[in-house]
């Protein structure tokens, strides 16, 4: 399992595209903190000019074509006096820790689906020997029958309910042997790999156990623990910034700008040349186009915040129903492996009234394929317990914290302990 797990986050495209889009929170982060700072650019020009009479009038036919050169720098600054470029890097912040989050999110699901599947094919994989046990135990039950009939001991009927069982029974396994192809499928895209180039190692739930104890957090820690609860919080951080770049957005924006250059006629001496300017603009009418942006940054924030709510509500839900489906499959595997013994019982009753006359061969025979019957259900019992302890670590963002929950609901994992 664990050595799954490493190749799923290693080589899964749903990870590998949520870290380059991670990456690109990144990168976007580091640019809006570049807009904090002066920005300076190298200009050069180089060229033969000729004036004409729009700039020198009468003398323009005079003054002679020329050739000349510029080199130097400009240097440009806004002292984001209004807060506009500061709020715009908070936003980008907040933007990138939703991005980490949902990478944890893809991470955490893959991972889930990961270990769910692989109990998925350790599941078929044992079902499927039960099912080939029961079915060598209807042909055996068959041929007895058979014999019993051809020797005049028993009728027809029993050959004709034997074939019928048999066919029955047989009908079984074509399912569960697909069931446990498309799970080794599904284990080779996990893990990033085509299932024509990479084979699923076997798995049966003897390999497994589960844990003693169920890490799983208690509702005030589950805000902190759930990355998609954490991801929704900084989608409101970054919602909120918004506004504040909208807002400025409505006051005057001052800029700082200079430059410095060396000019001169190619071939000639240079000279210095140098600006030094400071500016202003003041939104005065933009047919409402800023006060629409900054209101629907405003519902912008409003939607983050109901789906903040929402995502909260719903892990407390996904929680609540993990620990009450972690008890029901307690119970059901607890009501399986008494079906189990019971069966088994049955079984030694029959062999025991078989070696004193009392019963026929076929009683037996039928008691072993209930025992075996009993334990495919035992079977999927245990792989209930599985799944549901996989999804409530899924549901509490991987497990955490000890949780404070009450006796009735820490049964189900001592069960499972046990």
């Amino acid at each position: 399992m664990d050595a799954l797990v490493t190749e799923a986050r290693r080589n899964n495209w749903s990870i590998q595209a949520a870290q380059s889009n991670l990456r690109k929170a990144a990168e976007g982060l580091h640019a809006a903190q570049g807009s904090l700072m002066p920005q300076i650019d190298a200009t050069g020009t180089e060229g033969r000019q000729e004036y004409g009479a729009a700039l020198f009038g009468p003398w323009a036919w005079t003054f002679p074509a020329f050739s000349a050169y510029s080199a130097g720098l400009d240097v440009s600054y806004d002292p984001d006096i209004f807060g506009g470029n500061h709020r715009l890097v908070q936003m980008a912040g907040a933007q990138k820790d939703a991005e980490r989050e949902r990478r944890d999110v893809t991470m955490l699901l893959v991972i889930g689906d990961t270990v769910l599947t692989a109990f998925e094919a350790a599941s078929t994989a044992d079902q499927v020997a039960v099912v080939r046990s029961v079915i060598d135990t209807d042909r055996e039950t068959l041929r007895l029958a058979t014999l019993a009939w051809q020797a005049g001991r028993r009728p027809r009927l029993d050959v004709v309910t034997a074939e019928a069982q048999l066919a029955h029974d047989q009908s079984l396994l074509p399912p569960l042997v697909n069931a446990h192809e498309a799970a080794r499928t599904a284990l080779a895209v996990l893990t990033g790999h085509s299932p024509a180039n990479w084979t699923a190692p076997t798995l049966t739930l003897a390999d497994f156990s589960l844990p003693s104890d169920i890490p799983v957090v208690v509702p005030s820690e589950l805000v902190h623990a759930r990355p998609d609860i954490i991801g929704a919080e900084a989608m409101m951080r970054a919602a909120n910034a918004e506004i504040g770049v909208r807002t400025a957005d409505l006051y005057p924006r001052l800029t700082l700008s200079a430059a410095v250059a060396a000019e001169g006629l190619m071939g000639g001496p240079a000279g210095a040349a140098w600006r030094l300017i400071g500016g202003a603009a003041l939104p005065l009418f933009h047919g409402g186009t800023l006060m629409a942006r900054k209101k629907q940054a405003e519902e912008d924030y409003r939607i983050a915040f109901d789906h903040y709510q929402s995502v909260v509500i719903n892990g407390f839900r996904e929680v609540s129903d993990g620990l009450n489906g972690l008890k029901n499959a307690s119970t059901e595997l607890d009501n399986q492996r008494q079906a189990l013994t019971s069966a088994d019982d049955a079984l030694a009753l029959s062999q025991a009234g078989y070696q004193t006359g009392r019963e026929t061969i076929l009683q037996p025979i039928n008691a072993r394929r209930l025992v075996l019957l009993a334990r495919q259900n035992t079977v999927r019992a245990q792989t209930e317990m599985f799944r549901q302890t996989v999804r409530i670590m899924v549901a509490t963002g991987g497990g955490l914290a000890d949780a404070h929950v009450s006796t009735d609901q820490w049964r189900s994992v001592r069960l499972a302990a046990r």
